[in-house]
């Protein structure tokens, strides 16, 4: 009997105690999407110091063996014509890299939403069975959650907006860079 009565009280928090060894499991999750994330960045960032770190030898044997002061001018207009480029490019892969680990950060997250809420309403749904109005107290309940993943949705689209609008921005002015690059670099072999 003792054991009826002590575990009465705790039935309806059953769901939402299974929740958090879900939710740990959650963290510790997300905390490998970020390390592998950061993997990924620490790796291309090593390839592009093995890169430039070649290009720039590369560069001084060619500045070491020019013929004359011309030929030096133009192998440096055309290393610096190359560099917007290279930046860009670079620029494009650090994105992709944090576009992969948002969004598997964003699933992760939606996923796990969405379960709390099926638990919250399988408990809500539990106790009120047995009261008077319950179903108005769960279609509330229900609205409620509607309401808030409504409003989920609309700050997910606008974020989706802003960093569309930031790629428009970035691919703008790498291109405008590009092109003054060149403008500058033509100039000065003329």
């Amino acid at each position: 009997m003792t054991k009826t009565a002590a575990a009465s009280p705790f039935t309806p928090f059953a769901s939402f105690a299974a929740v958090n060894p879900a939710s740990l499991d959650t963290v510790f999750g997300y905390a490998g999407q970020a390390l592998l994330g950061l993997e990924a960045l620490v790796a291309l960032n090593m390839q592009a110091a093995k890169t430039l770190l070649a290009e720039t030898a590369e560069g001084a044997r060619s500045a070491l063996s020019a013929k004359s002061l011309d030929d030096l001018v133009k192998l440096q207009a055309a290393a610096l014509q190359q560099l917007p480029q290279k930046a860009t490019a670079y620029g494009r892969q650090v994105q992709a890299i944090f576009n992969a680990a948002t969004e598997q950060q964003r699933a992760a997250a939606e996923t796990q939403l969405a379960e709390v809420q099926a638990k919250f309403l399988e408990t809500v749904d539990g106790n009120l069975k047995h009261m008077p109005g319950a179903e108005n107290s769960l279609a509330l309940a229900k609205s409620a959650i509607a309401t808030a993943n409504n409003a989920y949705d609309g700050v997910k689209k606008a974020s989706r907006q802003v960093v569309e609008a930031v790629d428009a921005n970035v691919t703008k002015f790498s291109e405008t860079a590009v092109a003054n690059v060149r403008g500058a670099t033509a100039k000065a072999g003329a």
